[in-house]
């Protein structure tokens, strides 16, 4: 029998400190949306990967055969992905999306064989601080307007301005990963090994929640009830679970409801009354905080003392969704549905009507036009990274869309129904992993990572926060920790150790080892090259953008051509080239330059609308009134053609 030491004393600390650190990092920098950010990562990533293998350091466990059944599931996912540039509109937009589905694969495997046993915890409560950090900049910015800049999403979506956004860059975004961190801190407050932490991890619960007020969300809003609501009824300690959300939600309502009244505060008007309150808000949050830790220190021990059985707690539940049905239905839900089918606007009626909307805010829309978009190829679908394009081309809706607001009906539009059927997989694999895994451990680990799994599905059902790793990326962690080894306690024997010493899976353990190895050592290498790709050709755009800014052609379109030797498949760097070249006067090279963008990307409308010009500028009418119309017909309700 092979036992396991369990983690040092200051190995734990040191993962949680790490986990909160890198999660804040990756939430500053818009939430890791940027290309080059993935890019660069997922080479990092794998990098770390195939140097742990190499040299013999990992993995630190056995590695149950849930663990690689769930890896090889979003390995296909991949590379499906991947295969589907041979029939994308763009070939590069599916390379990107490729590489996106390679860094969560490979942090994946990275939770899988770097943890060891009983490390669970230091990584749910590492993700838990790093949120609560999270949240706490994002009231710092709302409370001093001097402490970060309006997000890129003001700019973008002027209607949204006054959603609170920062440090993700998407109000959405940032709800999601508040609903994230309620989850979290509710099952700290119940199962931190210590008073003061159980006391912590509540008394920070009204920053997630006055968060989520400031972003005006209703899909935050409903992914943390959803997600508490599995915490609830997964256990243990409900008692302490349900003390806490009662502390840290009364917290958080006296909050909401002090800041419902400081309207130049909730619209972000920037003027002095809204800094006035904002000082204020920020004393009474202090205020508010200590006191519901205060509280949540003297009721600690009543709390242990309460047992609920779990017939009661499902009798609750039951009764709640019983509520919940036979109010949906007197709600005259006919009503409701064509309610929620009007489009509105992104950010249209701010805060309080917008929190009681019925509105999908073109949710409906878009998702119409991604079922739209798999009905015309339901097999394979139209390819990764082509959702943009149907929609300019397809979508009911005279704004520009790049993502279908849903991981699951975008996946099904753009890989059909193979690439839907292959991420359920993963999902359904991690889901029955970490139920039987619970069953047999009872760790209370468990319960907090499937009840994130929820949250995080959830969000991704809902809006486009695969997107973001910074939402995401706790789904992907609390996936390597149901299925590895990492939530197993670090005394414990697991049934691969019990039948041998050599490896976890059945068959021959040395070839089923071996093979494995050998295996992610390819898709490690693959993912290095991919990554590094491009971060370079992303590296190499953003330089030739800034040496455009300022004057310097030369070095722009060198720059530009660096990427398109790096990307020769993609359109993005060839319309980078085309561009500088229009700005040196190079007519007719840029004219040639613009056609190699649109043999990649012949369903982009800003690639025809940049030939319209040059073929003008060349007298080219012909030529240019057919680019003209080829840009209209990509993207008919453009507001450029309503001009």
């Amino acid at each position: 029998m092979l036992r396991r030491r369990p983690a040092t004393t200051w190995a734990q600390p040191t993962l949680v400190a790490a986990t909160a650190v890198v999660y804040v990092v990756l939430s500053i920098s818009d939430g890791g949306y940027s290309h080059q950010l993935i890019g660069g990562a997922t080479a990092a990533i794998w990098l770390a990967v195939g140097i742990g293998l190499t040299l013999g350091g990992w993995p630190r466990s056995r590695i149950p055969g849930s663990a690689i059944a769930a890896g090889a599931c979003l390995a296909c996912f991949a590379a499906w992905t991947a295969l589907s540039v041979a029939w994308a509109s763009d070939d590069g937009g599916a390379f990107v999306e490729a590489v996106r589905v390679l860094s969560y694969l490979g942090l994946f495997v990275l939770i899988v064989v770097a943890s060891p046993r009983g490390s669970a915890r230091a990584w749910l409560t590492g993700l838990a601080i790093g949120l609560t950090v999270v949240a706490g900049l994002a009231l710092v910015s709302r409370f001093e307007p001097s402490f970060a800049g309006h997000p890129l999403t003001a700019t973008a979506v002027p209607s949204a301005g006054g959603r609170l956004s920062y440090p993700i860059g998407y109000w959405n975004g940032l709800a999601a990963c508040m609903a994230l961190a309620l989850v979290l801190l509710t099952w700290l407050g119940a199962q931190a090994r210590t008073l003061p932490g159980r006391a912590a991890a509540v008394a920070a619960m009204p920053l997630p929640i006055l968060t989520i007020y400031f972003t005006a969300s209703r899909g935050g809003a409903a992914a943390a009830a959803i997600g508490l609501a599995a915490l609830v009824a997964l256990g243990p300690a409900r008692p302490r679970i349900l003390g806490g959300l009662c502390l840290g939600w009364a917290g958080g309502g006296v909050l909401v409801l002090i800041a419902h009244q400081m309207d130049a505060l909730v619209r972000d008007l920037g003027n002095g009354t809204a800094a006035r309150q904002g000082d204020e808000l920020l004393v009474i949050t202090l205020l508010v905080v200590a006191a519901v830790g205060l509280l949540r220190l003297r009721v600690d021990g009543p709390l242990a003392r309460v047992r609920i059985p779990r017939r009661v707690v499902v009798g609750a539940l039951a009764v709640t969704g019983i509520a919940a049905l036979a109010g949906l239905a007197a709600a005259n839900p006919a009503a409701r549905w064509d309610d929620f089918k009007t489009a509105g606007n992104p950010g249209e009626g701010q805060f309080q009507s917008h929190l009681v909307s019925d509105s999908s805010s073109g949710r409906y829309q878009y998702w119409s036009a991604a079922l739209d978009a798999f009905s015309s190829s339901p097999v394979e679908g139209i390819g990764a990274g082509g959702y943009e394009a149907w929609w300019d081309q397809h979508g009911s809706l005279p704004r520009p869309i790049r993502d279908a607001h849903s991981l699951f009906l975008e996946t099904l539009g753009e890989l059909g129904i193979v690439g839907l059927a292959i991420l359920l997989a993963f999902f359904g694999v991690v889901a029955v992993s970490g139920a039987r895994a619970r069953t047999r451990w009872g760790c209370a680990e468990f319960g907090a990572a499937l009840a994130v799994l929820v949250t995080g599905v959830v969000s991704a059902g809902t809006d486009w926060t695969w997107e973001l790793p910074a939402c995401f990326g706790p789904v992907v962690v609390v996936a390597g920790l149901l299925t590895g080894p990492a939530a197993e306690p670090a005394d414990a024997t697991s049934p691969a150790d019990a039948t041998s010493p050599a490896d976890a899976t059945s068959g021959s353990p040395a070839t089923v080892r071996l093979g494995l190895g050998i295996a992610t050592l390819l898709v490690a290498w693959t993912a290095i090259w991919a990554g590094g790709v491009l971060f370079l050709t992303e590296f190499k755009l953003n330089s030739s953008q800034e040496a455009a800014s300022r004057g310097d052609l030369v070095t722009a379109a060198d720059d530009a051509r660096q990427a398109s030797s790096l990307q020769p498949w993609a359109a993005e760097p060839r319309l980078q080239l085309a561009l500088v070249q229009q700005l040196g006067q190079e007519l007719d090279a840029a004219n040639r330059t613009i056609d190699e963008a649109i043999d990649r990307a012949p369903d982009d409308y800003r690639l025809w609308l940049v030939k319209t010009e040059l073929e003008y500028r060349l007298h080219h009418k012909g030529a240019g009134k057919q680019a003209q119309d080829q840009a209209r017909r990509l993207f008919p309700r453009g507001p450029i053609f309503a001009k």
